[in-house]
């Protein structure tokens, strides 16, 4: 009877560890999954005819372009906070235009009222002095710096006012990090 009693024990541990085991498995799965899911553009023709509309005047020899949706975020106090992982399809608030420009990649982000918020362009070359300077004297000083950084214009890529964001990372962490051109952080965002 003992030994039915332990039998019967040691196959349920087993079931358990089993069961335990593989619905780990299936977590990690999904959750890798999501994270190299590509986002799905959005089509045109879904995207509101004000956002297309100001996109082309602004743009007008712009033959490619790609639209996502972008849920709700407070770009009053933070115009330059964008985050490429929070794609919205449903209902979006705002619209991301990603589109070549002279050979550049940039980002238009668009309020559903056709209102621009920012444009982001990629950059590959350095950065500003006052910029590189704020790093090596800073927290991440031994951090590795991302080849591509970001230029970003609060209303036109020609406009003055402009924030850099910079991507630093050691091992497995990362953050990015904000600086006007004076090289004065604005803000370190943990990026997970």
């Amino acid at each position: 009877m003992k030994n039915d009693f332990l039998k019967v024990l040691a196959i349920a541990l087993l079931c358990v560890a089993f069961t335990t085991a593989s619905s780990g498995q299936t977590l990690t799965k999904k959750h890798n999954e999501k994270a190299t899911k590509k986002h799905s553009k959005i089509d045109k023709s879904k995207v509101p005819k004000v956002v297309t509309e100001a996109f082309i005047a602004e743009y007008p020899s712009v033959v490619y372009e790609d639209y996502y949706g972008y849920p709700k975020h407070d770009f009053y106090d933070e115009w330059y906070g964008y985050n490429p992982y929070l794609f919205e399809y449903e209902s979006p608030e705002y619209y991301v235009v990603e589109f070549t420009k002279n050979k550049t990649m940039h980002k238009a982000i668009y309020s559903k009222e056709g209102k621009k918020i920012a444009v982001h362009k990629k950059v590959t070359d350095g950065l500003p002095k006052s910029i590189a300077n704020a790093i090596k004297k800073g927290t991440y000083n031994a951090w590795t710096v991302a080849t591509e950084k970001e230029e970003i214009f609060k209303d036109t890529d020609k406009d003055k006012l402009k924030v850099y964001k910079v991507e630093v990372s050691s091992g497995t962490k990362k953050h990015h990090l904000f600086y006007d051109l004076e090289g004065v952080l604005l803000k370190d965002e943990k990026v997970k």
